[in-house]
């Protein structure tokens, strides 16, 4: 909004020049019925260009609000998603006493900034601390994952892009729930490596690759890509898979911060388990 209003300032001058210039024909034209019929023509070809013009700017600005508001629609939806919830079971473990408590929200930003040529890729967005953003929240897209928050500021975040090999993220495939380490090995944009998938696991090309649950930065069953190809690993015994994002990150604008609304629980757990 701010945009189109810097745009009239810049073309008041001949905003009002034309008006005056409008102003100049009706009075030249008004005497003749000949030269009215002309003025009628000229003007209704005029001022249809002119609501014409005045259309495309409202369905812009409308188009604005609209993503807007799905935004926040799936926002709501992700928020309801079984996968942002963990189960509390009663002791007589009885189904209709299952109850669900809310573990992931997740809050709508915009992408102000994104590289994918580097060898690092790093992604901004136009939200920040004000805004709860901290570091180490997930972001996700609305056909996949982005990267991770590294760095906070009052208004904007950056996060460190899965497009970058500084960044490993639990992933499994959804069939057989075998489970690996997804990567990026810095060649393209449109494809990413998961390793550490065992020689045992039923592979097929087109399987589906997700998020596993197994961090307390993304939930469970987010789809990530495809099996594009894969190989044997022989020395290792595991699978070598080449995944295919469904996300294009070269044309990425809108994305969802994931707030974990029980991580520092989930890695107080973590921590003891492992001492």
């Amino acid at each position: 909004m701010r945009e189109f209003f810097n745009l009239i300032s810049k073309i008041r001058f001949f905003i009002f020049f034309f008006l005056l210039e409008c102003i100049a024909i009706f009075f030249t034209f008004s005497d003749s019925k000949f030269n009215q019929d002309i003025y009628y023509g000229s003007s209704y070809l005029i001022i249809g260009k002119l609501y014409e013009t005045i259309s495309k700017f409202r369905s812009y600005f409308l188009l604005e609000i609209e993503n807007e508001k799905l935004l926040n629609e799936n926002k709501n939806l992700r928020n309801k998603n079984i996968f942002s919830k963990i189960e509390k079971v009663y002791k007589d473990l009885k189904k209709e006493d299952i109850n669900y408590l809310q573990q992931y929200i997740f809050t709508p930003v915009k992408v102000v900034n994104n590289s994918i040529h580097e060898q690092e890729n790093y992604i901004t967005i136009n939200k920040g601390r004000i805004d709860g953003i901290c570091v180490d929240m997930g972001i996700i897209l609305s056909d996949g994952i982005a990267g991770i928050i590294v760095k906070t500021t009052p208004n904007f975040s950056i996060a460190i892009s899965i497009l970058n090999p500084k960044i490993k993220v639990n992933a499994r495939l959804k069939k057989n729930k075998c489970f690996g380490a997804l990567s990026w090995d810095g060649i393209d944009y449109k494809y990413v490596i998961l390793n550490d998938i065992p020689r045992y696991c039923n592979i097929s090309k087109g399987d589906i690759i997700e998020t596993d649950g197994k961090s307390s930065t993304f939930p469970e069953g987010i789809a990530i890509g495809k099996v594009y190809s894969y190989k044997l690993d022989e020395e290792n015994a595991n699978f070598i898979i080449k995944v295919k994002l469904f996300s294009n990150f070269s044309t990425i604008e809108h994305a969802y911060v994931v707030k974990n609304l029980f991580k520092k629980e989930w890695e107080n757990v973590h921590k003891v388990e492992y001492k």
